[in-house]
Parts: structure tokens; C-alpha cells; sequence
């Protein structure tokens, strides 16, 4: 049996008046962790994630919150 890990990274643009508390809701979502930000409001969110679902699933969470103005997905891959 093979265990496949799916690694991708997103560009979050945030309110940057929000955006110490949008990095305090990235930090409750799981699987998440952000290794650069930018005072104008541009955030990296890395994710390692067992299956593509998940991704898409801290994606949304990703982008429903309260000043997030966009979240995209800029790489994945699969080891």
C-alpha cells in the first residue's frame, strides 16, 4: 500500500486591516500553515493534505473568511 501525500500552496489577498486576525483564523484550520506574508495583505498558506478534498476543502474555508478578498491555488503536487 502507498500513502500519497498532496502538498500545494495558495496566495490569499486580505484587507490588510484584518489581516492579523485572518492569520489568526488560518491558524485554527488544519493542515495549514503559512510560511510568508506581506504587510499589503498578500499571505502564503501551505497545505499537506492526504487527498485533493482536503485541499478543496481548506480552500473554501480559506475563502469565506471575513476579509479574504481572493484565495487561489498556485502548485500542487502529489509524493
Amino acid at each position: 500500500m502507498t500513502e500519497v501525500v498532496h502538498i500545494s500552496s495558495l496566495l490569499l489577498r486580505a484587507d490588510p486591516q484584518k489581516f492579523e486576525q485572518i492569520l489568526a483564523e488560518i491558524a485554527k484550520i488544519e493542515l495549514a500553515e503559512v510560511p510568508m506574508t506581506d504587510p499589503s495583505g498578500k499571505i502564503i498558506v501551505t497545505l499537506e493534505t492526504e487527498n485533493q478534498s482536503n485541499i478543496v476543502e481548506a480552500l473554501t474555508q480559506l475563502q469565506l473568511l471575513d476579509g479574504v478578498v481572493s484565495a487561489s491555488l498556485v502548485y500542487h503536487q502529489t509524493d
